[in-house]
């Protein structure tokens, strides 16, 4: 069963009782990783108990395709609930989701047991996807990123539980800074109230220190890299953004925002605009360490240039979202042709 937005919140209170498989897909690591612990704790009052809760990940299910039909048969030793989450990206999972969710001779599905899938990397078309859809003891849970009404009722929600003040132009600026991922999201907003203390109040200095984001700018460092042609900052910006544990996805996604902006803030200048004011009118704003050398990029890239290079962006997405293993390879060849034509 595909379980609607407006059903989601619903089901994480009180699942249908006939329900026994969940999977949580989508582009937003953070939220799949939440909705599943959410789950599982209705489930299991200690998740950490090894004896009733099972873990497993995509070597686990890669090495053995029974691995989570004999996970889902175990008897949990001090519990009702024999809860097994399986972590993985997805294409791996498929094969073994389908041999665990066979129906057993009596016509029972998963007796006594629950089973909670992450899968990180998949579409609505995607194989497994379309196995819990059609499963009717199973629900198939979309996660995508926030939007903005979403992030500002949960950063206010957060905020009025201290009492915290936060007038409505600081509110806009922790919207348009946060919303990549829900998990980083939520961090960042028990952040922002730590500083502010219960009854205490934010400025906008105060989001412009907290909120700087080392992988955002890891990332926007990769783009500039890009947009100038140098190989060899291309490079470091990259391994300092595998390190930041930013993923391929978020790294051409990062790429994409800062070309958008560079196509739009040479459309500006096309019009007349100063670079700098062009710039400066850009929304969400660019990081201040990289409007000076936006300025200086502006001098050779162009709205048409730049709208190829956005073209091209989601032609390398849609390649990482084949589910090939060597995601990196392809981010880095697809950036390095991007960074050539840069240079030429």
């Amino acid at each position: 069963m595909k379980i609607q937005t407006r059903q989601i919140a619903g089901l994480l209170k009180q699942p249908p009782a006939h329900m026994c498989a969940f999977l949580f897909h989508g582009n937003d690591i953070g939220l799949i990783h939440e909705r599943a612990l959410a789950l599982a704790g209705l489930y299991s009052e200690n998740l950490d108990d090894v004896f009733s809760v099972t873990r497993l990940d995509s070597g686990a299910v890669e090495n053995d395709v029974g691995v989570i039909a004999d996970a889902v048969s175990s008897i949990a030793v001090f519990a009702e609930t024999r809860v097994v989450i399986v972590r993985g990206r997805g294409t791996e999972l498929v094969e073994a989701c389908k041999l665990a969710l066979t129906p057993r001779k009596d016509g029972t599905l998963l007796d006594g047991a629950v089973l909670i899938v992450e899968a990180r990397e998949t579409t609505t078309r995607h194989a497994i996807v379309k196995l819990f859809e059609n499963g009717d003891a199973c629900a198939s849970i979309g996660c995508y990123a926030d939007d903005s009404g979403t992030i500002r009722d949960l950063a206010q929600s957060s905020f009025a539980e201290l009492s915290i003040t936060v007038d409505r132009h600081v509110m806009d600026l922790i919207v348009g800074k946060l919303g990549a991922d829900r998990a980083g999201s939520r961090r960042e907003i028990e952040k922002l109230a730590l500083m502010a203390g219960q009854g205490g109040s934010l400025t906008a200095e105060d989001i412009e220190t907290a909120l700087e984001d080392s992988t955002v700018l890891a990332i926007d460092d990769v783009a500039s890299a890009v947009a100038d042609g140098n190989i060899l900052r291309l490079q470091e910006a990259i391994t300092k953004a595998w390190s930041e544990e930013a993923n391929p996805i978020m790294v051409i996604r990062g790429c994409h925002t800062y070309f958008r902006s560079l196509m739009i803030a040479a459309h500006g200048v096309s019009t007349g605009s100063s670079r700098d004011m062009a710039i400066k009118s850009l929304r969400p704003p660019v990081h201040f360490k990289l409007q000076g050398r936006m300025a200086a990029q502006l001098q050779k890239w162009g709205h048409k240039q730049a709208m190829a290079v956005l073209d091209k962006l989601q032609d390398i997405e849609l390649a990482l979202k084949s589910s090939s293993p060597n995601d990196r390879v392809i981010c880095m060849q697809g950036l390095l042709g991007l960074c050539l034509r840069a240079r030429a």
